[in-house]
């Protein structure tokens, strides 16, 4: 009897298990609708991420309320941030096809400059929408400072990168799987990646929260 108690209980391991479940369904639901026209998706990502970035400690309230509250506080920010990596990511593309016409050593020259702009590139993409998800900055600081932390936290960026790259390649790596993934990332796969994440967010930010009190959400 003691035992069904506690796994039956509203307060037990399997309802509180459930209950998370339950609510990155909504976010991911939430994150979907908000990300249709594409344009919106920064701010989408950045509304993504402040709600698990409380759920991961046990804040989150309600979760379809909190998400779009943060929406509506971050399209501004988080859509001009969206296609300025954009833009960033087109120059790169451009820059990775016009190797080829470079030959010897200024070939080489322009392949490793390339190659840094790139991981400077994906570095702040990994860290952005999350600082300005927990951090009151203009988008210059948020860019900047998450240049710094990525690049000072190495342990931390390249495991980020690497569950990124992981969820990534699972999802192509053939059709088959690529059928059964498409029906994960429209569950809950995009607010459960984050969540994951987010963890280490928390993790890296907690130190810089303490250094900036009065800005951090």
């Amino acid at each position: 009897m003691m035992m069904a108690e506690r796994f039956s209980g509203m307060d037990s391991p399997v309802m509180g298990a459930l209950n998370k479940f339950v609510n990155l369904v909504i976010l991911n639901l939430c994150f979907l609708v908000s990300c249709i026209p594409l344009v919106t998706a920064g701010a989408a990502l950045t509304a993504l991420y402040s709600v698990n970035l409380k759920m991961v400690k046990g804040e989150e309230g309600y979760v379809f309320r909190g998400y779009w509250k943060e929406f509506v506080q971050n399209f501004r920010q988080g859509t001009v941030c969206w296609m300025a990596m954009a833009g960033a990511g087109t120059v790169f593309i451009l820059d990775i096809k016009a190797v080829r016409v470079f030959h010897g050593g200024l070939k080489g020259l322009f392949l490793t400059s390339t190659f840094a702009i790139g991981i400077i590139i994906l570095v702040v993409f990994l860290y952005v929408f999350p600082y300005m998800a927990r951090f009151r900055d203009s988008l210059w600081v948020c860019m900047k400072n998450s240049l710094i932390i990525g690049g000072s936290r190495i342990g931390h960026t390249t495991a980020l990168f690497l569950i990124t790259a992981a969820a990534a390649a699972v999802t192509v790596c053939s059709p088959r799987m690529t059928a059964k993934m498409l029906f994960f990332w429209l569950t809950a796969g995009f607010a459960l990646l984050s969540y994951v994440k987010s963890y280490f967010f928390r993790n890296v930010f907690a130190e810089f929260e303490n250094m900036n009190a009065k800005k951090y959400k």
